[in-house]
């Protein structure tokens, strides 16, 4: 992965911070160009072409505040657990140890639902950036979609361990 993998380090603060770091290293000057692109485009009187340029950034930042959606929630879950994470623009991935089957399922949750979470945040901006703001609407919507489609968080969701001391459900006629 261009980004890179790091371990993070215990607390929600310094995890943060650490991931970001990847992030950047991995995106920084993708999205630099991009938002230097839209600047140029909008500036001379592109404004469709700058609205395209600012969807494709969309979709590396969707991609970003999905995996930090894992993160936050690991460390909300687990503030000392032990993680890796990885980050390459279009993949992302926190490996981590496992928790109770309620708390794996939330941290597998939340990267689908980070990205749906700031684009329902963005819709005041709608009157100014209407392309993006529903842009932003439709790549959350995809992310939520991976919950259901063979992907690796449909994989952890699927994966994730029972709670060692969770009965098993009783069963009708028992």
């Amino acid at each position: 992965m261009s980004g890179g993998s790091r371990a993070l380090p215990p607390g929600l603060g310094p995890a943060l911070a650490r991931a970001l770091g990847v992030i950047a290293r991995a995106d920084g000057a993708v999205l630099a160009g991009l938002a230097l692109l839209v600047a140029i485009t909008a500036a001379t009187g592109l404004p469709v072409v700058a609205h395209g340029i600012a969807l494709i950034a969309l979709v590396l930042l969707a991609n970003a505040v999905h995996e930090l959606g894992h993160l936050v929630a690991y460390r909300m879950l687990a503030p000392h657990g032990r993680a890796v994470f990885a980050y390459d623009g279009m993949r992302g991935a926190l490996t981590r140890e496992p928790l109770p089957r309620r708390r794996d399922r939330a941290v597998t949750a939340a990267g689908p639902l980070a990205p749906l979470v700031l684009a329902l945040c963005a819709t005041p901006l709608a009157a100014l950036f209407p392309a993006e703001v529903v842009g932003a609407g439709i790549i959350a919507v995809g992310h939520l979609l991976g919950l259901a489609l063979p992907t690796a968080d449909r994989r952890a969701w699927r994966e994730a361990a029972p709670s060692p001391n969770a009965d098993p459900a009783p069963t009708l006629g028992a």
